[in-house]
């Protein structure tokens, strides 16, 4: 019997589940464990109970293989499945590839050029372990040629699409357009003392309204480093994926350093200043819906300035062209 085991563990695992996959096996890492960061997405988008959770947190990314490779050792599954960049599917990448087996990665060939960004060492390392790789775009796929990958490269679309369409359209709030929207976790910002000064001095000087879900990581930061937020910043805890939609749809403008928050503003038409010196969605830049910002002038230039251009959507249905795809190599 044919099984795939697809590996979840954090928000953008969650959201790219395709629940009408075959043979699914859901096994969770435990990386994300919190309600708002965990069983919401499993409630909202209607996903199946994992049938294991391995209960291991974020950072356990040896626990998680050791874990990994004795569950597969016993089950035998005939592929793994793996999304993105984060420390679940580094680790089931690894152990599928401890213990032989063929693996899936979606989102494959994603590249920042950052090798002090931890993400980037995952996607790169998954990549060339994986069997069949599935890529969102032609310069997804063109990074993986250059890097000698050229067998079994698929240009799919993106499955975040699929699941964002599920949610639309969005209800207009009365607070529409009067508000920015934050978000803020990558390591490199949110462990970065000065930097978070330099967003929030920007955000206080800018006047405007902003709405910040505040990601654990960084309010642990923000509170260590004795960082006083400015007055015009509304802190929520981690919104659940239709209510980060609903705030997204209903915003100004969106700053970020989220990869999946980026894409989702793209979709909806919303300027997106990304808080980073880089970005591994080159589109977003290339075709000027958003602007990279690194500094307090250049946040507040965005701010103030920065105005995105009108560009059509993606087209539906990545989620099937992987159905169609996948069992091939089984």
């Amino acid at each position: 019997m044919i099984k795939v085991f697809t590996i979840v563990g954090a928000r953008p695992n969650f959201i790219k589940v395709d629940r009408e996959l075959p043979g699914q096996v859901l096994v969770h890492t435990g990386q994300h464990y919190s309600y708002g960061m965990n069983q919401t997405f499993f409630k909202e988008r209607k996903l199946p109970k994992p049938k294991w959770n391995l209960g291991c947190k974020g950072e356990e990314v040896g626990k998680m293989i050791d874990k990994l490779k004795a569950l597969f050792k016993k089950e035998k599954p005939s592929l793994v499945l793996v999304f993105g960049d984060t420390n679940s599917s580094l680790a089931g990448a690894l152990a599928a590839a401890y213990c032989n087996i063929k693996i899936a990665h979606v989102e494959a060939g994603l590249r920042s050029y950052r090798t002090d960004m931890p993400e980037e060492i995952n996607r790169k390392i998954i990549d060339h372990l994986s069997t069949v790789l599935f890529c969102p775009n032609a310069r997804s796929q063109m990074a993986l040629f250059k890097e000698g990958i050229k067998d079994n490269v698929h240009i799919v679309g993106d499955p975040s699409f699929d699941a964002m369409a599920d949610f639309l359209p969005v209800k207009r709030k009365k607070n529409y357009k009067k508000y920015h929207l934050l978000t803020l976790h990558r390591n490199f910002n949110a462990d970065n003392k000065e930097f978070l000064k330099d967003v929030f001095g920007a955000i206080e000087d800018s006047e405007e309204r902003v709405i910040f879900p505040i990601h654990p990581r960084t309010k642990k930061n923000i509170k260590q480093f004795g960082l006083k937020m400015p007055k015009n910043i509304k802190t929520t805890s981690p919104r659940t994926y239709s209510e980060m939609l609903s705030l997204l749809s209903n915003c100004n403008k969106v700053l970020t350093d989220s990869g999946g928050v980026q894409r989702e503003a793209y979709w909806m038409q919303k300027p997106v200043i990304i808080l980073r010196e880089d970005t591994e969605w080159t589109e977003i830049l290339v075709n000027g819906a958003g602007m990279l910002a690194n500094n307090k002038e250049e946040i507040l230039r965005g701010i103030k300035e920065f105005n995105a251009k009108i560009v059509p959507p993606p087209v539906f249905g990545a989620n099937k062209k992987i159905r169609d795809i996948i069992y091939k190599y089984v």
